[in-house]
């Protein structure tokens, strides 16, 4: 049996569409379906977006915490000098005698206060006055105190009056405080230290 030129042109032409339509199968079966593509193209665009938002906030962000530095290193300068507390201690007596001095207020006893460990290695620094001296001094004492130049808080004030000579004097105690930046010490200091120790 002879074929003809012309049923050659449509075997062969039969034989390619049938050979596109099974690469066409194949091709869905290999790659996955176009709905869960299409979910992961969305999902990958939405992360892409946020990122891109992120990154336009960058400056944003690197500015506010130029900014809080800048305030911390602020609030840091009103603590008193040093990082030991009776260093500090000792500052905070001689601040108060230099204040009661320019008052006139007469300072006629001093007790340093146990001291106080706070958060964000602050520790507050108390010292415990008794003053003679009338109400006006002890006024003008307690304004220069608030105005110093550093963070000075009067925890506690207790006035006791007591009759001379046909007036009344007053003597008020103060409990003043000012505040250090003590830092922790690594722990490895310490075993290096407490083992150098032990070794002696």
């Amino acid at each position: 049996m002879k074929i003809s030129a012309r049923d050659k042109k449509v075997l062969i032409a039969g034989g390619v569409i049938a050979g596109l339509v099974l690469l066409f199968y194949l091709g869905t079966m290999v790659v996955p379906g176009g709905d869960g593509l299409s979910k992961e193209v969305q999902f990958k665009r939405r992360t892409l977006l946020g990122q891109k938002e992120m990154l336009i906030r960058e400056d944003r962000y690197k500015g506010r915490i130029e900014e809080y530095r800048q305030r911390l290193k602020q609030d840091l300068s009103l603590c008193l000098p040093g990082e030991n507390p009776s260093i500090a201690g000792a500052e905070l007596q001689k601040i108060l005698k230099d204040l009661a001095d320019q008052n006139g207020v007469e300072i006629i006893r001093r007790d340093v206060q146990q001291v106080q460990k706070l958060e964000n290695d602050l520790v507050k620094v108390s010292v415990r006055i008794e003053t003679q001296c009338v109400l006006d001094q002890l006024v003008r004492f307690m304004a220069a105190i608030e105005n110093y130049g550093k963070l000075l808080s009067v925890d506690d004030l207790s006035v006791t009056s007591f009759r001379m000579q046909k007036r009344w004097e007053i003597r008020p105690g103060l409990t003043v405080s000012g505040y250090i930046v003590v830092p922790d010490s690594k722990p490895d200091q310490k075993t290096a230290t407490a083992q150098s120790t032990g070794m002696k």
